[in-house]
């Protein structure tokens, strides 16, 4: 199993008290996280730090995670990508594009786990 340190993980989530929580969360379990609070800062951060993982949310102001996710796809078929979300209905619209999906409220475990699956 891949260790969890070794990771570079971006994180784009619009949501400023939430982006804090989980950066921390990921941080405690050692993963280098790189942040974004919208998907025109996600694909730019995308470009400069090329991510193992990324993880982001899809209902955010002036580039939302469907068009990013759309626009990382066209560069990058392998990325792995873990969408956050609190409506079912988005997430069936974007499901095969991406590798997981979790479901807000976030739970710790259930984001490393699914972290750890994709290492795996």
């Amino acid at each position: 199993m891949s260790k969890l340190n070794d990771l570079n993980l971006l994180y784009v989530e619009d949501e400023k008290f939430t982006r804090m929580l989980v950066k921390k969360l990921l941080e405690k379990e050692g993963i280098n996280v790189h942040e974004a609070a919208n998907g025109i800062l996600g694909l730019k951060k995308y470009y400069d730090v090329a991510p193992e993982i990324i993880i982001t949310d899809l209902a955010m102001p002036e580039m939302d995670g469907f068009e990013m996710v759309s626009k990382i796809r066209e560069k990058n078929k392998n990325v792995p990508i873990i969408i956050t979300t609190a409506y079912r209905e988005e997430a069936e619209r974007i499901c095969s594009m991406v590798t997981a999906c979790i479901f807000k409220p976030i739970i710790k475990d259930d984001l490393v786990n699914a972290i750890k699956e994709i290492l795996n």
